[in-house]
């Protein structure tokens, strides 16, 4: 039942709310191995980067949302950012989540490949 259990740890890690915080404790619950309970958990979590992207795409072909999307840059947050870079996201992405770090340096217009190294950190 070891596939089961994969199963289990990775959809934990899709959802927006827990995500890495608990799927590894499960996995580990479980009895799984700690680096099948980690790979597992850290690729399902990335899952959701591509389809942000995606509606961050869609929404910009149309000017109402585009101009709503842009207004809602933070400019502390963009301040942090410019400071601290990439390497502030790997640091912020444990605390916020894969989906709010993700949502955040897309409002911000970080360079997507920068944002897709950082998220599985």
């Amino acid at each position: 039942m070891e596939i089961i259990e994969i199963a289990i740890v990775g959809l934990i890690s899709l959802s927006p709310v827990v995500e890495l915080l608990i799927a590894i404790p499960a996995g580990f619950a479980m009895g799984l191995p700690v680096f099948i309970t980690a790979a597992v958990a850290a690729s399902a979590n990335f899952l959701p980067v591509p389809a942000l992207f995606f509606f961050f795409d869609q929404g910009n072909k149309y000017p109402k949302l585009h101009g709503w999307l842009l207004r809602r840059r933070n400019e502390r947050v963009n301040m942090w950012m410019d400071k601290y870079g990439i390497a502030g996201l790997f640091f912020l992405t444990p605390w916020t989540g894969v989906y709010a770090a993700t949502v955040t340096c897309e409002l911000l217009g970080m360079q997507r490949s920068k944002i897709s190294l950082s998220q599985p950190a």
